[in-house]
């Protein structure tokens, strides 16, 4: 066994101090834990939703236009799958964000899901606009 406190190597089996420093060798000290709060300001993170929205809506843009460019020339379909795998991201990145802001506005996740998985487009223009609203 070993000290908790001085490190101490002890032979003994079933010894209950430390032959060097005299401290109980049952008790395993507990470690002070230091808990950091950080403030994030909710402008901060209307800001990141704003961004994400944008970069949303620009891949519903790229999506859009490497369709039609797929359609039209019969070739590039990974352009397209590409887009649309971005569009998806970027997509659950923004749900993601607005689920924190409607729970720091004291919005229940029942309603923000209903709103958003009902109508999904529809739904998260609604979400966007009614929680950056200052």
């Amino acid at each position: 066994m070993i000290c908790y406190e001085c490190g101490h190597v002890i032979n003994r089996d079933f010894a209950k101090f430390c032959d060097h420093c005299g401290s109980s060798l049952e008790i395993k000290p507990k470690k002070a834990t230091v808990r950091k709060e950080v403030l994030v300001k909710i402008e901060d993170e209307i800001d990141q939703a704003t961004n994400l929205f944008l970069l949303w809506n620009a891949s519903i843009v790229a999506t859009f236009i490497f369709y039609i460019i797929h359609v039209v020339t019969d070739a590039y379909i990974y352009l397209f799958l590409i887009t649309l795998l971005m569009l998806v991201m970027s997509w659950m990145l923004l749900l993601t964000n607005l689920h924190d802001l409607s729970i720091r506005q004291h919005q229940t996740t029942k309603q923000f899901m209903l709103t958003n998985f009902g109508m999904p487009i529809i739904g998260t223009f609604y979400s966007y606009i009614k929680l950056t609203q200052k």
